[in-house]
């Protein structure tokens, strides 16, 4: 088996060209590495769509209308 030196040595044996390639076929076998990890990794669930007429009833029995969202936003002055 190499060791970590042996194959370094033989890695600075090698032209600059081929030494580049070394280089990128190990970035490429880190890009696969950290992709099988985030593979792995359990997804999350899909937020559920909350049904907007569910929510209405917040509002039921309290006078809102356009008007009164209008004073509260900007004023009684701004009418």
């Amino acid at each position: 088996m190499l060791t970590l030196e042996t194959v370094i040595q033989k890695i600075q044996q090698l032209p600059p060209e081929q030494q580049k390639k070394v280089i990128e076929f190990v970035e490429f076998l880190e890009f696969q590495a950290d992709r099988q990890q985030q593979d792995k990794q359990p997804e999350t669930p899909p937020q559920q769509d909350q049904d907007f007429f569910a929510l209405a009833g917040i509002w039921e029995g309290k006078n809102i209308t356009l008007d009164t969202i209008r004073k509260d936003a900007w004023g009684e002055e701004n009418q």
